[in-house]
């Protein structure tokens, strides 16, 4: 590892304007600059708030704003340092990717000084803001997929000269729609860059990739999925170094991981109503110094809500009060973020909107309304605080006997770390996601001169492990739907209802639901305030942000709405709410919390039957029960879930019936339209050959596992 001084000296321009305040390095930011300086793709692990952005930023700044053109030396120390770009050229070079639009709001805030410190252009772009110029190009854009998937259908010559990607939250994508989606778009780039290579005669130089995290399960995994420019997802072997593992994926990415997690003071409490909740807040407010910041995070935005609204009325204390989810207008959460930031005393209710790393101020205390769905989320909302002290402090609020052992057992994983935060150790059980694929056939031909796509092309963007076979019958699909049609020989074109997705910006993203959705405004200055899934009527009330409105017109996709606080409510707000599932893997903490190894079930006998402890989760469980209740002679509602830990059995059962594959089938299919929605399948999932979605269904219900876990139990 290099030392410090001789670390301060390679970074001759960067260092004053990003470090000179510290004096120092971080530990995560001394183990990952030098291997990102001299031009390795690298994955950064490392806690939150340790600096890992700027372990990213400023060694590629380093390397592609002051150095010249590569072939003077591996890291350009041998030449005179020019000015910003030169040798280089112009043109954006740093692409700064962030999983959320609040994030990159965030984070060019962050970055603004600094820059304009260093006379380097950059910009932001995400659905919040305007487009990027294309005749003076930022040298670094800070965007989300999303937007990136936008910029590669109006402007694909700007990224023809990059040279450095950033994937910031890489675990928030990993294993989901949007990350084979980014998987689809660093294809589409590098094809980008190739072409530009050739056609002006340069060099051929990969793109270099780095990728944040402070939680990664299958960093092996991660590294050769969004990494390594080939195909090749094999995992490589680790080896050991000293800043932390340094592990070699292919010819140069690495893996640098650093140690290191604030002091966990968890508390939990019974919630026994909204009132209990008030009680802990003055009695959490009064350890200290007084009422201070505390951050409160629901599971839904209608919990949000009813916290927010019952808050108002009986705090404890004086003191700021604000709500942040993602249907308020962006403007308002920015307010939001604001005024949060600011305030010295206040409380912040919000979804899992705020889990990520939101300059919102230094949080005193953070406030849990039950347990998350999962580990990973539990440790990221936690880690909102104690940035400043170097304790994290917790109030967990249980609803329920259940919630609390679940509580107890995140907690328990969190300090001894025995459980992946995701369920998932190795890459063995990654499945690239096949409606991502629709999505980049409307993406690519957005993005076509000719206004048409061929399997060809569709063939660049698609991961090597993706067969043609399924490429042209996921485009013949398309057509047979209405949304292509044939052109010109071996080549599909838009049809009408592919218009007006384009029309309405509907073809980038791979996550949401409708794309009309009703916008809730301020009835007299006509502000959005939110988008709601249902219709309004003049005269209704409801909630939102705590307060109590009432809706005084309404036209075709707008409600206008006044504020009448004191009101009775007609109705709580309803949104959209995607369902989720508790995972496998909560299921094993708190299996491990009661010291029982993970092949154990426990059947408990009732009077009249017997309740089966098999802590799965919320899918396997289920599994379980559609196979349990074809022993117990049933075709449905024999065997009951009693939560998503336990199953009520009509009988005794000694022992777990034999496997049967035949049964499992059955049993599966049966189950096939009640798991769908939890499985995070991708927003175009039903327009894929039933075929290939059927696959992808089973895919991500992984049958070999249950059937590992289920032989084993």
């Amino acid at each position: 590892m290099t030392t410090p001084p001789s670390l301060k000296s390679r970074l001759a321009h960067a260092w004053t304007p990003f470090f000179a305040r510290h004096g120092s390095f971080t530990p995560v930011q001394e183990a990952a600059i030098p291997p990102i300086l001299d031009g390795h793709s690298t994955l950064v692990i490392a806690a939150t708030a340790g600096g890992k952005t700027e372990a990213a930023i400023v060694p590629l700044l380093e390397r592609y704003c002051f150095s010249p053109y590569p072939g003077s030396g591996k890291d350009g120390r041998t030449a005179p340092s020019p000015k910003v770009g030169e040798g280089w050229g112009g043109g954006l070079r740093i692409l700064y990717l962030c999983p959320t639009r609040a994030l990159v709001r965030d984070l060019y805030e962050r970055l603004r000084l600094p820059l304009e410190q260093l006379e380097i252009s950059f910009a932001m772009k995400s659905g919040d803001t305007g487009p990027v110029s294309t005749s003076s190009p930022p040298t670094v854009l800070i965007t989300t997929p999303e937007s990136t998937d936008s910029l590669l259908t109006r402007a694909p010559r700007l990224l023809a000269e990059m040279q450095a990607i950033v994937l910031d939250e890489i675990h928030l994508l990993d294993g989901g729609p949007r990350g084979d989606q980014l998987r689809c778009l660093l294809r589409r780039i590098e094809n980008i860059r190739s072409y530009h290579q050739q056609q002006s005669g340069l060099p051929a130089t990969p793109l270099q990739r780095i990728a944040l995290s402070a939680t990664v399960p299958d960093p092996a995994g991660i590294a050769a999925r969004y990494l390594s420019p080939s195909a090749d997802t094999s995992t490589p072997s680790p080896l050991e170094g000293r800043a932390g593992v340094g592990f070699p994926i292919g010819a140069d990415a690495q893996i640098i991981s650093v140690s290191g997690r604030r002091e966990l003071d968890a508390d939990i409490w019974p919630l026994h109503g909204l009132e209990s909740l008030t009680t802990a807040l003055a009695l959490t407010a009064t350890r200290e110094s007084g009422p201070r910041k505390f951050l409160i995070f629901c599971n839904s935005r209608s919990e949000v809500e009813q916290t927010a609204a019952f808050l108002r009325g009986h705090l404890p204390f004086e003191s700021a009060l604000f709500t942040h989810y993602s249907n308020l207008d962006t403007a308002l959460r920015q307010e939001v973020e604001e005024g949060f930031a600011e305030a010295s005393v206040a409380i912040c209710v919000s979804t899992s909107t705020l889990e990520l790393g939101i300059d919102i101020g230094s949080i005193d205390e953070v406030v849990l309304i039950g347990p998350p769905p999962s580990l990973s989320s539990f440790q990221q909302r936690i880690g909102r605080g104690g940035r400043r002290t170097g304790v994290t402090r917790v109030l967990c609020m249980a609803r329920s006997s259940l919630e609390e052992v679940r509580f107890q057992a995140l907690i328990g994983e969190t300090v001894n770390r025995t459980v992946s935060p995701t369920g998932r150790t190795d890459s063995s059980t990654y499945r690239f996601l096949p409606s991502v694929l629709v999505q980049q056939s409307f993406s690519i031909l957005a993005q076509s001169p000719t206004g048409g796509i061929r399997l060809a092309d569709l063939r660049r963007a698609a991961p090597e492990e993706i067969e043609d076979e399924t490429l042209a019958a996921i485009l013949g699909h398309l057509t047979r739907l209405g949304y292509l049609r044939s052109g010109r020989l071996g080549e599909w074109r838009a049809a009408e209802k592919l218009d007006e997705l384009v029309d309405k910006f509907e073809i980038y993203a791979n996550i949401g639901g409708d794309p009309l959705p009703l916008l809730l405004v301020d009835a007299f200055s006509g502000r959005t305030l939110a988008t709601v899934a249902r219709s309004k009527v003049e005269g209704e009330t409801l909630r939102l942000g705590g307060h109590i409105l009432e809706v005084v017109w309404r036209d075709r996709y707008r409600v206008g709405v006044r504020r009448r606080d004191g009101k009775p409510v007609d109705d709580q707000l309803r949104f959209a709410t995607t369902p989720f599932a508790v995972p496998l893997e909560s299921g094993r903490a708190v299996a491990g919390l009661l010291g029982l190894a993970g092949d154990v079930m426990l059947a408990v006998p009732l009077a009249e039957g017997t309740w089966l402890f098999h802590f799965w989760g919320d899918v396997y469980g289920s599994l379980l029960a559609e196979m349990l209740d074809s022993h117990f002679g049933g075709e449905g509602a024999l065997v009951m879930a009693v939560n998503e830990f336990c199953l009520y059995l009509p009988g005794p059962l000694p022992a777990l019936p034999g496997w049967e594959p035949g049964l499992a089938q059955r049993a599966l299919y049966r189950l096939l339209p009640r798991v769908e929605p939890l499985l995070e399948l991708g927003r175009f999932h039903s327009l894929l050959p039933p075929a290939i979605a059927r696959e992808a269904v089973l895919d991500r219900l992984d049958l070999p596992a249950f059937e590992q876990l289920y032989r084993a139990a």
